[in-house]
């Protein structure tokens, strides 16, 4: 049977038929453990991803698995939800799975766990976390995108900007780093102002509420990720002010629905689907090779500028490149990443 599943010449017409025909009446289906095990590869990448529902990592997903399906390789999907346990068990059951490879698309991961896993199996990491030797890593420049709203927000005339994001994440640290630092670079550094909260659109809606308490003079509000931004429109709405007009509000991932004419809001696109993709290239590249030297890729971001931020009222603008079109529209384009 094996000889005819794998399309040998050594069987004969008669033979393949007759054989055939009894896999359709049976049912029958090959034993994927049992292939694993005799040819010691299972054609299958494990894809270990902290939040689904989080818009951007579907988008990640979608890199993945287009250039899985192109090699001829099937995506495992788990799910960390965010806790450092749940993902470490989740990570030891692909482990048990015998995958050829691992993505993990996580913040929760420790690095002596990454370490160890990563002795067995090929693993690349979506964070910037530590370099290890013989782990690859595909990450967007979080600080770098941060400054991008920053000087858009500044360039529109905006001097007391606030910023909503977790610090217990590594995306979230760095993009407050970058927002610290770009405040601080345009002598606005006693304007800085961080509300720590989780990355959720309830998260981003009891922060601005909070804000909304005691904002004295803000003008502006940049949420670490798009739901976020999101929770702020919400909680922005309740308090009858208008966007831009009152508040502009700027949020990052631009996730499908920030593209929406009714929401357009100003985000930074870092990029999501190529970054998959290049994390698929890399492990697969591994799986080839295990001793190559680790390949790290450094996303650069771009500023998606829509309708949710303007200039504050009676402000000055300050003239400045645009980053990217306007539109509402999801502009998308072709990358090489090197």
């Amino acid at each position: 049977m094996s000889r005819v599943l794998q399309g040998s010449p050594l069987v004969s017409e008669e033979a393949r038929t007759a054989v055939l025909r009894a896999i359709e009446e049976l049912g029958y289906r090959p034993n994927a453990a049992a292939r694993t095990l005799a040819r010691r590869q299972s054609h299958s990448i494990g894809v270990l991803v902290s939040d689904l529902h989080n818009p951007f990592f579907p988008m990640v997903l979608d890199g993945i698995d287009a250039v899985a399906e192109e090699h001829g390789y099937t995506s495992l999907i788990v799910r960390g939800k965010r806790r450092s346990q749940t993902e470490e068990h989740a990570l030891g059951r692909l482990l048990e799975l015998q995958v050829d490879g691992i993505v993990a698309v996580t913040e929760r991961l420790s690095r002596p766990v990454i370490v160890e896993a990563a002795r067995s199996t090929p693993l690349v990491t979506l964070t910037q976390t530590p370099r290890i030797p013989r782990v690859d890593s595909v990450v967007s420049d979080n600080r770098q995108g941060a400054r991008l709203v920053i000087d858009h927000l500044v360039a529109l005339g905006h001097a007391s900007i606030a910023m909503i994001a977790d610090a217990r994440e590594h995306a979230g640290a760095e993009r407050i780093e970058g927002y610290q630092a770009a405040m601080t670079g345009h002598r606005l550094g006693r304007q800085i102002r961080v509300l720590d909260a989780p990355p959720t659109e309830r998260g981003g809606y009891d922060a601005t509420r909070e804000l909304l308490s005691d904002a004295g003079s803000v003008t502006a509000i940049f949420a670490g990720n798009d739901l976020s931004a999101f929770g702020a429109l919400d909680a922005l709405a309740e308090h009858g002010l208008e966007v831009p007009r009152d508040m502009s509000v700027a949020g990052y991932d631009d996730t499908p629905v920030a593209a929406l004419r009714t929401v357009s809001l100003t985000t930074v696109d870092q990029f999501a689907t190529e970054i998959g993709a290049e994390a698929m290239r890399s492990v697969l590249a591994r799986v080839k090779r295990r001793d190559r030297p680790a390949r790290h890729l450094l996303v650069p971001p771009r500023l998606i500028q829509r309708a949710t931020t303007a200039p504050p009222p009676g402000a000055i603008t300050i003239p400045a490149a645009r980053s990217a079109s306007s539109s509402p529209g999801r502009e998308r384009r072709a990358r090489r990443l090197r």
